[in-house]
This record gives structure tokens, sequence and C-alpha cells, in this order.
């Protein structure tokens, strides 16, 4: 038989297919300690051969299974939780804290490369947000 076919047959038997993981998603809930350090982590995934697929927010625990299935790519994002909303300068004009609204936003264009649509899932900069 010519490997071509052989192949094909392989390919053919269900027990060959790969199968997609079904996606739970997350929605994490900071605790104090976050908040003191200003920041959580948020693991967030997307079926890569689909830039229109839906975006899941994942646990860490789910993020490190699905992110080695070819059907999915992901990111990892740092994102402020408290601190100053907005920017402060000192007495010269120089930024001292970019602000928990332009950390987020930057967050976010970081990895618009991977996740084109990410701004749109994660449009309210403030989530989460305690001062």
């Amino acid at each position: 038989m010519d490997d071509n076919l052989k192949r094909y047959d392989e390919i053919r038997n269900p027990s060959f297919r790969i199968r997609e993981k079904k996606v739970s998603a997350y929605l994490p809930s900071p605790s104090k300690g976050d908040y003191k350090t200003g920041f959580i982590t948020r693991y967030v995934i997307q079926k890569q051969n689909d830039k229109g697929a839906p975006i899941y927010e994942v646990n860490s625990q789910d993020y490190a299974k699905l992110i080695t299935n070819t059907f999915y790519g992901g990111v990892v994002i740092k994102w402020r939780i408290s601190g100053p909303l907005r920017p402060i300068y000192d007495g010269e004009s120089n930024e001292k804290d970019k602000g928990v609204l332009e950390s987020n936003r930057i967050s976010i264009q970081l990895h618009r490369d991977k996740i084109p649509n990410l701004k749109m899932y994660l449009g309210n900069l403030r989530q989460f947000y305690k001062n």
C-alpha cells in the first residue's frame, strides 16, 4: 500500500483524531494579598486558527494544559488592581507612576499580536480595582 494511503487510513481512524479540549471560563477573585501586591496574573486563551473565536479567561492550571494544545494560543497578563488610578508626576514633571488605567492598557497592548481582540475582552481597565 502506498505510504500516503497508509497515512490517510491512520488519520481517518477516530482514535487518532485530536480532540479539542473543553474550556471552562474563570473569573479571578483577588485576595487581600493581591491588593497589597497591587496586581494579579490573568490567563487568557483563544483558538489559534480563528481570530474571531471567543476569548476565555482561565485559571493557571487550565492555562498550562490548554497552551500545550495546538488548538489554542494564549497570553499571561500582569493586571494592576490597586494604586493610583491615573499617572502621578513629581515636581519636575517626571512620571512616578503610570497609574492603574495606563498600566492595564499597556498590558493589553503588549499582547495584541497574539489576541487582536483582547482589548474588547478586557475593556474595563478598572476591573477588580480598589484604592
